[in-house]
């Protein structure tokens, strides 16, 4: 992977061949062993081996919005990484199609297991729609992308849409939403995707700096066991985020 800010004077210049940051793979690991974890809860909850909803609790909640902002703002961090040096159109059009297809088969599922939850905006949703009207952002200077996710903090203090509905609630202008599964709308979360653009844009002109701690950064590498399975992990993070709920909620059914 590779980011795009210009060169700093004296600095190293970019590698030819771009590199993965390992720090983002380990990252990307710890937030989906974190949805793993709250969905195990979840099911124990709802399954009644446990006396307690998670999804009915303030710090349920809470933990679901603090893992669900970890993704859109690892959203920033990778499209940075992936197209901060020209956007590279096919690429992304390519992941778009797939995280669409993958959205609109989890709403089809949400239609066939719990219909009065249907899924219509979750996080996979969001996730496409975030990436489409953020990668512009990319290869602008950060200055660009703070303002716009000041923007984006502001508008559901000043714009308020009627209604509950799906059309208006993915927004997060209106009053709220109808039960879902899983909702996770527009605002003002997109703010954490344009500030972690801002943010990687930075750290990646400062990373190639030698001797700084933004260099070290870039050429980690994890040197044990745990934090190289969770760059492993990091890196597969969409199958496991599809395949984890069927198996664990399969499971757990059988006892």
């Amino acid at each position: 992977m590779t980011g795009a800010a210009a060169v700093p004077t004296g600095a190293v210049a970019p590698p030819a061949v771009a590199t993965r940051w390992a720090v983002v793979d380990v990252a990307r690991g710890v937030a989906i062993l974190a949805v793993v974890a709250f969905h195990l809860i979840w099911d124990l909850g709802d399954l009644g081996y446990l006396d307690w909803q998670i999804n009915a609790h303030r710090s349920g909640k809470v933990a679901g919005r603090v893992i669900a902002g970890s993704f859109l703002a690892l959203v920033g961090v990778s499209l940075v990484l992936a197209h901060g040096r020209g956007i590279r159109w096919r690429r992304f059009w390519r992941r778009e199609a797939q995280l669409v297809v993958l959205a609109l088969a989890v709403t089809a599922f949400s239609w066939f297991y719990q219909r009065d939850e249907l899924v219509t905006f979750g996080i996979l949703h969001a996730i496409a729609v975030v990436s489409v009207l953020t990668v512009g952002f990319v290869t602008l200077r950060p200055v660009f992308a703070y303002a716009a996710a000041l923007v984006a903090l502001a508008l559901p203090w000043v714009v308020h849409l009627p209604g509950r509905s799906p059309w208006v609630s993915w927004t997060g202008l209106a009053e709220g939403s109808r039960p879902s599964l899983d909702w996770q709308p527009l605002l003002p979360w997109i703010a954490l995707t344009l500030l972690a653009i801002g943010l990687t844009r930075q750290v990646v002109a400062a990373s190639y700096e030698p001797e700084g701690w933004a260099h070290r950064l870039r050429i980690w590498h994890p040197g044990d066991p745990v934090t190289r399975a969770l760059a492993v992990t990091g890196r597969h993070t969409l199958s496991i985020y599809l395949l984890h709920q069927p198996v664990l909620y399969g499971l757990l059914s059988l006892g």
